[in-house]
């Protein structure tokens, strides 16, 4: 019985701690699922708080797993495992039956799994779950719990620290096609030839009408259905598809790909945006851009007023917007289509970024890709460590 404990406590465990690390990573990509499934569930008016929800699920997900494996709290993390496996299992049946969305979004965006094999994933975790439950007695606990509680704590920081290390500078590493390295295609999902589209039914005063979900109605409104649809090939840009507009309504995807030297600023949700930041922030960067010898483009999902003349807002989806960069009001480089480096607002607009103009592509590439695979070897070598202060301390544990 004890090497089927333990089995099951290193299926649950790594599944959790692959799960929740790929969340931590995208916190911001997380929540798009989040809401997704609160449109689903009929809950629509809590999607203001999918972001914190995103990032308290990622970071549940990763300390049950530390606890499971390394038996850190051993009998809480059983209790918590058990209740997320359920949970998980049964909102994910109520998925693969009724299809509201297309993808559950439990790997966050490094692998994709359908409604029905995210169900059969959870059926082979829930006994798992059960077995670690029903004899998380037997596991022998330490004769520490403070020491136990004081690991779990740096596991804690060192969680808080990717988060941060979103948020305030760049993802350690990213799983989508706009991630540093890729070269932006002018419609990659269509080229795979299977694009799915879901839209929200609302009804109001006996008229049902259509929603996307970055634009839903308030709560007068009265939740009908999501509608999932596969569009053929050829069609109408999908929402992470690379199409932009200009002021005056015409398409300058083309042209913006083959651009050398262009700095790319994002911005996804403006109205939030000016609650922190103004204008006179975007023409700094902008300014700072042009002095390095870059062009300088400002794309947002809506209208922007009070900017300059020569400093005109083009129009993209919001899906998108947030795809290419998490921050919003982020900044990236592009030459000739191919992402060289990314900023967050934060460091974008501090007075002494460098936007690596007239330096070598190549160059300016390697040396982002350098930062994300240190940024990843650091975060992977605190881990290791910690596990190994963990084994040290605890050396003379009771099996």
């Amino acid at each position: 019985m004890k090497h089927l404990v333990r089995f099951c406590r290193l299926i649950v465990g790594l599944v959790f701690l692959f799960s929740g690390f790929v969340k931590l990573l995208s916190p911001v990509g997380t929540s798009l699922i989040i809401k997704e499934y609160f449109v689903a569930l009929h809950i629509g008016f809590m999607t203001p708080v999918a972001l914190v929800a995103g990032i308290v699920l990622a970071s549940l997900e990763f300390l049950t797993a530390v606890a499971l494996l390394l038996r850190l709290r051993f009998r809480l993390a059983a209790w918590i495992a058990l209740i997320l496996v359920s949970i998980f299992t049964l909102l994910t049946l109520y998925l693969a039956i009724f299809n509201p969305i297309s993808d559950c979004g439990c790997f966050g965006e490094a692998i994709h799994l359908t409604n029905w094999q995210t169900f059969f994933k959870n059926l082979i975790l829930l006994p798992c779950a059960i077995v670690i439950f029903i004899w998380r007695k037997a596991v022998s606990e330490f004769s520490k719990p403070a020491l136990e509680l004081v690991f779990l704590g740096l596991f804690a920081l060192l969680d808080a620290a990717v988060l941060l290390q979103t948020f305030l500078w760049a993802p350690i590493a990213e799983f989508t096609d706009y991630r540093v390295g890729y070269e932006i295609r002018q419609t990659p999902a269509q080229s795979s030839g299977e694009i799915y589209e879901t839209v929200f039914v609302y009804e109001k005063d006996g008229v049902q009408q259509t929603f996307p979900l970055d634009n839903l109605p308030d709560s007068a409104w009265m939740f009908v259905e999501a509608v999932t649809t596969k569009k053929a090939p050829g069609s109408e840009p999908s929402g992470v598809d690379f199409f932009v507009e200009a002021p005056d309504g015409s398409d300058i995807s083309g042209d913006l790909l083959l651009r050398r030297d262009l700095l790319l600023m994002t911005i996804y949700h403006p109205d939030r945006f000016f609650k922190r930041h103004t204008t006179a922030q975007i023409v700094q960067i902008k300014e700072a851009a042009e002095k390095q010898g870059l062009d300088f483009v400002l794309v947002a999902s809506d209208n922007i007023g009070g900017l300059i003349d020569d400093c005109p807002v083009n129009r993209a989806d919001l899906k998108l917007l947030m795809t290419m960069n998490r921050s919003n009001g982020g900044v990236m480089l592009l030459d000739e289509g191919t992402i060289m480096r990314k900023w967050t607002f934060i460091r974008a607009v501090k007075g002494d970024a460098d936007f690596c103009g007239g330096k070598d592509p190549e160059l300016t590439l390697l040396m982002s890709l350098n930062r994300q695979r240190m940024s990843l070897e650091i975060a992977l070598v605190a881990f290791i460590l910690i596990c190994l202060a963990k084994f040290i301390v605890f050396y003379k544990k009771k099996e």
